[in-house]
């Protein structure tokens, strides 16, 4: 019984002073956890609505210059003004500055509204295809980047 008086001193002071090392350090951990899970959620609550104002930009603009060029296609080359195809340029040009170059579906997508403008420039069978075509392309690629990227929001809420 001695030997147990003589050390319960000195086992309290060991459990104090882990309690006081240790505890600060869960303390510290579990607040370091808590932030990164609230940085996460407020970075959800942030970002996938952006991405959704940002893919809703990216449909309109491509609606609108798929619209745009087939008007200024169908009216023929004779009706066609100067301020319409103006008009389409800065569409493609809005579009380029909203895509991400280092993405391999976003860079074909330029090069296709780039070939649709282009064909737009001249009139001829070979004029009258590539616009066709580039229209077409445009048309399909379309759809493949939205649901990619609504995907990647949903994934991220």
């Amino acid at each position: 019984m001695s030997n147990l008086t003589t050390w319960l001193p000195i086992l309290s002071l060991v459990v104090a002073a882990l309690a006081v090392f240790v505890g600060p350090f869960v303390s510290f951990q579990v607040a370091k956890s808590q932030s990164k899970v609230s940085l996460k959620v407020a970075n959800k609550q942030i970002i996938a609505p952006m991405r959704q104002i940002w893919i809703n930009k990216l449909r309109d603009l491509v609606a609108e210059i798929l619209g745009k060029s087939a008007h200024y296609y169908g009216a023929g080359f004779e009706e066609r003004e100067d301020s319409e195809y103006l008009h389409i340029t800065e569409l493609e040009y809005r579009l380029q500055l909203l895509l991400n170059t280092s993405e391999t579906d976003h860079k074909q997508l330029i090069t296709h509204v780039r070939s649709l403008i282009n064909s737009l420039a001249k009139s001829g069978a070979e004029q009258d295809e590539a616009f066709r075509a580039s229209h077409k392309a445009v048309s399909e690629l379309t759809p493949k980047i939205l649901k990619r990227e609504w995907d990647r929001t949903k994934s991220e809420i």
